[in-house]
């Protein structure tokens, strides 16, 4: 079972090699040069960004919204340019790899049956998601740097209730997001 630890790695690999694009594309959202407007609305009334990600493949979601909570922008998939492994189908466009995919999903099928499967499982995702948000907060905090924001942003799984708050880096709940902006 061990060899399920190495998709992890193989899994950072990957995302180290997607940083730049990702940085690029975080930087080309705040500079409201890769969000097309809902209605005409101008830059200023961007309260905040907000980035989900879907539990299974990664794929991560932005958009933006105004003081009141509503979407002012199209949602836009993350990052915008994706490199395909190989041995990946044409077809697969998930941020996570065909190939993790594939082997996470043969393990689990293989050896859900062991005892200790759960403790495996468990540990691998926990690393996996773990990664995952370090990688994106790290790549949030250098587009950030680079183009001076300092608005709200958020990130978390699509529609959970809790979210990281990527100005602080703590767990903010979207009731208390929402006492932000009727204060």
């Amino acid at each position: 079972m061990k060899n399920i630890k190495q998709l992890n790695i193989e899994l950072k690999n990957h995302l180290e090699e997607t940083a730049e694009q990702l940085v690029k594309d975080l930087v080309q959202i705040i500079d409201d040069k890769k969000v097309d407007d809902i209605e005409d609305r101008t830059k200023a009334e961007i309260r905040a960004f907000y980035f989900e990600y879907q539990y299974d493949y990664l794929d991560i979601t932005a958009w933006a919204t105004d003081k009141s909570g509503n979407s002012i922008t199209n949602p836009v998939l993350l990052p915008t340019q994706r490199k395909q492994g190989i041995g990946e189908e044409d077809k697969w466009s998930a941020l996570l790899p065909e190939k993790i995919w594939k082997e996470a999903s043969d393990f689990q099928e293989k050896y859900e049956d062991e005892d200790d499967f759960d403790d495996f499982w468990d540990e691998y995702n926990e690393e996996k998601y773990k990664l995952f948000e370090d990688w994106f907060c790290e790549c949030w905090k250098k587009a950030s740097g680079q183009t001076g924001y300092r608005k709200d942003a958020y990130f978390s799984i699509h529609d959970t209730y809790f979210k990281t708050d990527l100005n602080t880096l703590q767990t903010i709940n979207d009731d208390e997001i929402a006492e932000r902006y009727t204060s």
